[in-house]
């Protein structure tokens, strides 16, 4: 109990002033960026977790605007789709939007999702990991891994692993296809991920389970990248952290609930969250390998323990060993 207490304890006074930090960096010392005026992106389709609240949302009305295919993948596609149908009822948009079912707590509904979209027999330029979900209490999904990290990192891994294969199909030389992750300044929470207990099954913190799983997918993204460029393959990996976004996710933090307002004023809207998605699936200059991690629309660091090569691949084997999958980066 008492072990329980205090390591809840430093992960909880940790990730907050981790994002006392950032609010001031991002709010304060660096304004929030505007985007460019992007040309139109007609003939571009793109597949995005979640889209149906929050930053996802906004990314996906942007990219409808600028006449992309957008096609999202939701719990309740009903719902979002009745959403987007009834915001562009009275407006005139190039774009156009799709949703189907998809629960990244479910593998074998991410395998169901992923064959809809390879059924479509359409190229998709980019793949935005999107949806996720932070804190609350410790749950386990029916394939036995921990909600934080099969919703935010396993889920996402296993669909870039389904759609790789259209992805390399659809990217060019000079315009490649992309993968975003969308990921978090927690990640630096993640900087005590024990590989021998990914699950926290022996003590559980809701804010280093959310560091861990941010964490993760930079590790993802870095890997990723260092094996498609070694193989030449027309695919970009970015992963990013959007900022600290005042959206629902934070329905689980205390002050941010006692204190609603002030984090209101404090904190970036959804719609400022969304442009680094948007950046990060759409800017031509995002070419280079010095941008793998975005930070308000900028390049920016990550953690020294997510850097470290020796990690992202013991984490990678790991990750594939716990799908039951090839590594698929090699010979996708």
């Amino acid at each position: 109990m008492i072990k329980w207490f205090l390591v809840n304890l430093w992960f909880k006074i940790y990730l907050n002033l981790i994002g006392a930090v950032y609010i001031v960096k991002e709010q304060i010392l660096r304004r929030p960026r505007s985007l460019p005026p992007y040309s139109s992106q007609s003939g571009k389709t793109i597949l995005i977790t979640g889209g149906g609240r929050g930053i996802g949302e906004q990314a996906v009305k942007k990219l409808v605007k600028l006449g992309a295919r957008v096609i999202m993948g939701c719990r309740s596609p009903e719902v979002v789709k009745k959403k987007f149908d009834d915001t562009f009822k009275d407006h005139v948009v190039s774009g156009s939007w799709e949703v189907y079912h998809l629960d990244l707590m479910s593998l074998s509904s991410v395998k169901t999702f992923a064959q809809a979209i390879i059924a479509l027999d359409c190229p998709i330029h980019v793949l935005i990991n999107n949806a996720g979900i932070m804190f609350g209490d410790r749950k386990v999904t029916e394939d036995g891994f921990e909600s934080q990290l099969a919703t935010n990192y396993l889920g996402h891994f296993l669909l870039a692993h389904l759609m790789l294969p259209v992805l390399e199909k659809s990217g060019l030389a000079d315009s490649p296809a992309r993968i975003v992750n969308v990921s978090s300044c927690a990640h630096n929470c993640g900087s005590w991920m024990d590989f021998s207990d990914l699950q926290l099954s022996k003590v559980y913190s809701p804010e280093q389970a959310y560091g861990n799983s941010k964490a993760a997918q930079v590790m993802f993204t870095t890997h990723l990248s260092t094996m498609l460029q070694a193989r030449q393959a027309p695919v970009l990996v970015f992963s990013l952290h959007p900022g600290v976004v005042y959206t629902d996710l934070y329905t689980n933090v205390t002050w941010v609930k006692i204190f609603t307002l002030v984090a209101r004023l404090m904190m970036k809207t959804a719609k400022q969250g969304g442009d680094t998605l948007v950046h990060a699936a759409l800017d031509p200059d995002l070419t280079t390998s010095n941008k793998l991690y975005l930070e308000n629309c900028r390049p920016g660091r990550i953690s020294s323990f997510a850097s470290k090569v020796e990690n992202q691949a013991r984490l990678w084997g790991i990750t594939c060993s716990l799908l039951g999958i090839e590594d698929f980066a090699k010979d996708s």
